[in-house]
């Protein structure tokens, strides 16, 4: 139970990048909000949820991505990283 309602609360943080118009720091800072906040309340440890939030904020630089660059593929990188557990330094 805690396992599907944590997977539905991912999801949905996720999704909400895919209704967003702009994608900007704001959005991406929300996402990780709900994302961390599903995390700790399926009682992950919270060094672990601190390193996802650092290592996907390292991934997403809105400063240094080029003015060219799709940043929904952007985002899409890091659900990848969350799917593949590398965004805390798990290997799957």
């Amino acid at each position: 139970m805690v396992l599907a309602d944590l997977g539905r609360k991912i999801n949905a943080a996720l999704h909400s990048l895919s209704k967003a118009a702009v994608i900007n720091e704001e959005v991406l800072n929300s996402m990780l909000k709900e994302i961390c906040a599903a995390l700790l309340e399926a009682d992950v440890n919270i060094r672990l949820v601190k390193k996802l939030r650092e290592n996907v904020r390292a991934v997403i630089d809105f400063d240094e991505m080029a003015q060219g660059l799709n940043k929904r593929r952007m985002i899409q990188q890091v659900g990848r990283l969350f799917s593949r557990g590398s965004a805390i330094g798990i290997k799957l």
